[in-house]
């Protein structure tokens, strides 16, 4: 079975094995219909963060237009918990082909009292369950310890060989030649991206990503 993963961290996203990748951007030329979930939390669904969902369908309809079919299950104000619980429904039935999730920044929250190996550990779960497919404001301010909680998604990315790709090498960029003022067009808390982000990074990379370099330039 070949499947993409993209695990959203808030600096990060990753993709999956690059056989898988192939896959998929094969199936899309060959004209089969492919099937992307998005799963995440405000990040995702809120109508003023999800720029970068609806850019990237976007993109994604005028590349492969009525091939492929978009489900957003995201749900705000939820962590890994709520994900991992409701798997089954929120994903498993919608048999994607690609599965853009992540929760960390939300299970970094501090009133959530989760541990930073959190994170990791449910993605590795998430997707492993859909491999074997059994069933089953001051943003920045409260979530202290989110580069921990990211570093375990890293890991777990890692562990099961996914292609990282690390957008906060980009803020950071942009926040050491300019410090916070110039990192604010780009986040909003400290934390959600922006509609600048979203055009100018985050979609881009996950174009890249996704399809591959050469073939994102074609």
């Amino acid at each position: 079975m070949n499947r993409i993963f993209l695990l959203i961290l808030v600096s990060i996203f990753t993709v999956s094995t690059a056989s898988a990748q192939t896959t998929f951007l094969k199936k899309l030329k060959k004209g089969e219909k492919q099937t992307v979930v998005f799963y995440g939390a405000s990040a995702a669904i809120n109508t003023s963060n999800r720029v970068w969902v609806d850019q990237l369908r976007t993109r994604l309809e005028r590349r492969f237009p009525e091939k492929i079919t978009f489900y957003n299950c995201s749900k705000s104000g939820i962590g890994s918990f709520w994900a991992t619980e409701n798997f089954k429904d929120s994903v498993l039935s919608r048999k994607s082909d690609l599965l853009i999730f992540g929760f960390s920044e939300n299970d970094a929250v501090t009133r959530f009292n989760n541990a930073p190996w959190y994170s990791g550990k449910c993605a590795e779960y998430m997707v492993l369950y859909i491999l074997s497919e059994r069933p089953l404001g001051q943003s920045a301010e409260t979530r202290p310890e989110l580069a921990a909680f990211n570093a375990s998604c890293r890991e777990a990315a890692k562990k099961k060989g996914i292609i990282l790709v690390d957008y906060s090498v980009e803020f950071n960029k942009i926040y050491d030649a300019g410090g916070e003022e110039a990192l604010k067009p780009y986040q909003r808390d400290g934390i959600l991206p922006t509609r600048k982000a979203a055009q100018e990074i985050l979609v881009p990379m996950l174009w890249d990503a996704i399809l591959g370099r050469d073939n994102a330039k074609k």
